[in-house]
């Protein structure tokens, strides 16, 4: 099934759309097993800090319905792709690709290279990436405190 990119639409993120947003990003850290999940009280609060200020915060909608969304953000080394959410329901469409390609055409600088995170582990979101053309550039590594070596 491939999605109909004629009935999706890209808008900045409005305070009304943070409890949706808030629910959109507690579902992507369970889809990426996060070491680190946050109470939905604390994403909401973050979220409206994001839409106010700290990121660029763009919902997609499919036909009029939320589908996901993406916060990114200019840095030094080129625009960082913080969070990019494709609600589960509507996943293998084409929908990520056909989103990526316009955000890239209509919303990220054009001269800077785009960048963003994947967990190690998540590896069907790193081969989406990979089929879009992302090649591997870093490697974060993390030791947690009961972990240290002494």
């Amino acid at each position: 099934m491939t999605a109909d990119t004629n009935s999706i639409s890209i808008s900045t993120a409005r305070d009304s759309d943070i409890p949706q947003l808030a629910e959109l990003n507690l579902q992507l850290m369970e889809d990426e097993r996060h070491p680190y999940m946050l109470p939905l009280e604390d994403l909401r609060a973050r979220m409206t800090r994001w839409v106010a200020s700290e990121y660029h915060v763009l919902v997609f909608r499919n036909g009029g319905r939320i589908c996901g969304y993406a916060a990114w953000r200019p840095e030094e080394r080129g625009t960082y792709l913080r969070h990019f959410f494709i609600c589960r329901d509507q996943r293998r469409q084409g929908l990520g690709r056909t989103i990526v390609d316009r955000l890239r055409r209509d919303h990220f600088p054009k001269d800077q290279p785009l960048q963003l995170e994947a967990a190690i582990w998540n590896t069907d979101v790193i081969a989406f990436w990979r089929a879009l053309g992302f090649k591997d550039f870093s490697l974060t590594l993390e030791m947690k405190p009961e972990e240290a070596v002494t």
